[in-house]
């Protein structure tokens, strides 16, 4: 198993230790306690990298200070690559000021990101798996579990709050995400190991598992017998709302817009801090790559939010907001840390040279 793999299982067991601490503690609804254990989840894991944020944004207005000097060099040495970047190296270490420290956020971030996708499609799968159980041993416990994971306009807060997803996963659809290869991928699931025994005696009677003359078991080549199975015992609850869509694109729609203030409050700071006499060729190309990036990723993720089940929608729109709340404070506080930074390197500099 891979490393991202065991990070993905250890993320996804904590966000069910909390909600299942929630549940036990307030006993709330279950897909009240699920979004508030999102929230609190986001809330942490945005402190833990909030100083991350911090330097990048320190770098980023540092950089953009010395820009003018850079523009300089790059004219003076543009014959001599290696001249050029020798003295720019020099100037920025004058300055303080690191290349790093602006990736920072991006390389916690993007993996972070494919974490929590992968978690919530996990903690999904682990669901429509409980379901499946319940719904087998006793149908009126199976329909009430089914109706805990109602979220004001969103019938099941598993699935995509889109026009075209339905509330339950159809036969089709549970073969399509259980049986993605020739090996058994239910066992992946910590649900899976917790109810490995009626799970195994479920999936094999209905035709999703055989056992080979050992007794091992593997998914099945066809699935004729299992989407049979399926239709009787999902029935209930995929009558109850036939012809439904699960809900009506909201949330998709509030992280595009989420998505588009956080990258409008993080411009600001960029187009205060530049001077109309120093804005040169790089200073545009980066702007409008900022400008850029204030469209694009909005699209992206009303794209992702419109596949993935809508406790990711959640999360995005969450993380979009403290974010954005961060980077408000960060507009705020920073210029003035950086000029008083400024200062002391100045300083330093003074005193070194007498």
């Amino acid at each position: 198993m891979t490393k991202s793999f065991f990070l993905t299982k250890w993320l996804l067991a904590g966000m069910r230790w909390l909600y299942e601490t929630i549940m036990s503690t307030t006993g709330m609804q279950a897909s009240y306690a699920i979004v508030l254990t999102i929230f609190l989840f986001t809330l942490g894991v945005r402190c833990l990298t909030v100083f991350g944020d911090i330097r990048s944004r320190k770098s980023s207005m540092q950089m953009q200070e010395i820009q003018p000097d850079l523009d300089k060099l790059m004219k003076k040495y543009q014959n001599d690559p290696k001249r050029m970047n020798q003295e720019r190296s020099k100037l920025m270490k004058e300055k303080g000021v690191s290349t790093m420290s602006g990736c920072l956020p991006l390389l916690i971030m993007m993996p972070l990101l494919f974490m929590f996708i992968n978690a919530f499609r996990a903690w999904s799968n682990e669901q429509m798996l409980s379901l499946l159980l319940t719904m087998d041993k006793d149908p009126q416990a199976g329909i009430a579990l089914f109706n805990q994971y109602k979220f004001l306009w969103i019938l099941n807060i598993w699935r995509p709050d889109n026009l075209t997803s339905s509330a339950v996963l159809t036969g089709e659809q549970f073969w399509r995400t259980f049986a993605q290869t020739s090996s058994t991928t239910v066992d992946k699931f910590i649900f899976y190991t917790e109810h490995q025994a009626a799970l195994d005696e479920l999936l094999l009677r209905m035709g999703f598992f055989v056992k080979d003359a050992a007794g091992a078991l593997s998914i099945a080549e066809d699935n004729t017998v299992f989407l049979t199975a399926y239709e009787t015992i999902m029935g209930p609850c995929i009558d109850a709302y036939k012809g439904y869509v699960n809900g009506y694109a909201i949330l998709p729609i509030l992280a595009g817009g989420t998505s588009f203030l956080l990258s409008w409050v993080s411009m600001q700071q960029q187009n205060k801090g530049k001077k109309q006499e120093e804005t040169s060729n790089t200073a545009n190309q980066a702007a409008n790559m900022g400008k850029s990036m204030m469209y694009i990723m909005p699209a992206m993720s009303v794209f992702f939010c419109w596949q993935y089940d809508a406790t990711f929608s959640i999360y995005w729109i969450v993380s979009n907001l403290i974010a954005t709340g961060i980077n408000v404070i960060l507009n705020k506080k920073l210029p003035a840390i950086v000029e008083r930074d400024k200062k002391k390197r100045e300083a330093k500099l003074i005193k070194e040279s007498n």
